[in-house]
């Protein structure tokens, strides 16, 4: 059972903070526990709930009723357009409380998400999901050797390869003590759809990259410049090194990007259309072709793949370019093309449209471990029809 997560979803609840998201997520988490466990867990624990300093506990048994009344006649099925507060108990610490929660937490809100679509998802029980994607690559060495980079095995392995020896352990790819190889020798990694990876580079430079994407890197940094090149999605925190900028190409673009030692993050999936490069910290030089721009932290740079120009947006909220590395799906007013694509590279997965794309448009966070179908339902994605296939192909009517 996720014992933190329910209690933080909890304090919320009780709190009156809890989104339409979370709510669903609460209840998914609460049936997946089991009664027994939920309320031991909540006897235990409600006392441990802040409450507001702008409220007060009130006791008045009627009003619970009459609140809990009011949430049984909820029949709405759940919106992500805008992030909604939900109606709430206003939970007690006393005997009450936990009996409230216990029917809110395995009840009363399935009923808010489930009640509409009960039968549809009786009939989909049987049917095709599709498991989230996990941490994975493909490590190409020099030579043209393959090697599978896995979370499913944890067990630690050293690879030697041009005087470096490289430390895979727990889906992780750390460069040691490497040496001078003869010519110019490169490696790359790229991540399926449905792998995420992060490695450290023999210079100690971090890096994370995102489903379907790529990175191609000297065993070591021998030159005058650190140069990589990526395709898709990296988070790169860059070793400083004032004699040795480091230098990411972005593949087939005329764009590169130039530091000495800072933190951000590129998304250059071809599909997307634009280039997106989002300063944390530090600063760096963005050029395309003759043009050159100067970031500074919580501003993106946007460019085209085939274009100089540059569109500079101030104030980005990093926490949400960087959902992606933190196990979460964000979409801000994301329309179903967008959300698609998401979902398609995570959990390798072919879109296919009949007919007009249903417009409208999603706002919100959720948990990247869910599987296929339980992320269209919090999505709020059941407004729309769709069928999966057994050959992971999903048809939008």
């Amino acid at each position: 059972m996720h014992k933190k997560r329910i209690l933080d979803l909890l304090q919320l609840y009780y709190n009156n903070m809890l989104s339409v998201e979370e709510t669903a997520e609460l209840s998914q988490l609460m049936d997946e526990a089991g009664h027994e466990e939920v309320i031991a867990l909540v006897t235990e624990t409600i006392n441990t709930f802040t409450e507001p300093e702008d409220e007060e506990v009130s006791v008045d048994e009627t009003e619970i009723k009459a609140k809990v009344n009011q949430i049984l006649s909820l029949d709405k099925p759940p919106q992500v357009k805008t992030i909604a507060k939900h109606p709430k108990i206003r939970f007690l610490k006393y005997g009450i409380a936990a009996a409230v929660m216990i029917a809110i937490g395995s009840y009363l809100l399935h009923q808010n998400f489930s009640e509409r679509i009960n039968q549809r998802t009786i009939a989909e029980v049987n049917q095709k999901d599709v498991q989230p994607g996990q941490t994975g690559a493909i490590l190409v060495l020099s030579d043209g050797r393959e090697v599978l980079l896995d979370s499913a095995g944890n067990s630690e392995a050293i690879i030697n390869h041009d005087g470096s020896k490289i430390k895979v352990s727990k889906g992780q790819l750390v460069y040691l003590d490497g040496k001078k190889p003869a010519g110019n020798s490169l490696n790359s990694i790229r991540t399926p759809l449905g792998r995420q990876y992060n490695l450290t580079l023999s210079d100690g430079t971090k890096v994370w990259l995102n489903a379907a994407s790529s990175i191609e890197y000297p065993v070591t940094f021998n030159g005058k410049t650190r140069t990589v090149a990526i395709s898709g999605e990296a988070y790169f925190e860059v070793a400083r090194n004032t004699q040795k900028p480091f230098i990411v190409n972005i593949e087939n673009s005329k764009t590169n990007i130039e530091v000495l030692g800072t933190h951000f993050n590129i998304n250059s999936y071809a599909d997307n259309g634009s280039y997106k490069t989002t300063l944390l910290e530090g600063s760096i030089k963005l050029s395309t072709g003759k043009r050159n721009l100067l970031l500074q932290p919580n501003q993106q740079a946007v460019s085209q793949p085939d274009s100089e120009g540059i569109q500079l947006i101030d104030n980005v909220n990093f926490a949400d370019i960087l959902a992606w590395k933190n196990n979460l799906f964000h979409f801000n007013q994301a329309d179903i093309s967008d959300v698609m694509l998401e979902l398609a590279r995570w959990y390798n997965i072919e879109i296919i449209y009949e007919g007009t794309k249903p417009s409208g448009t999603f706002t919100g966070k959720i948990q990247k471990d869910l599987t296929l179908r339980q992320a269209l339902k919090i999505l709020g994605a059941t407004r729309v029809r769709y069928q999966l296939t057994d050959d992971n192909k999903l048809i939008i009517q």
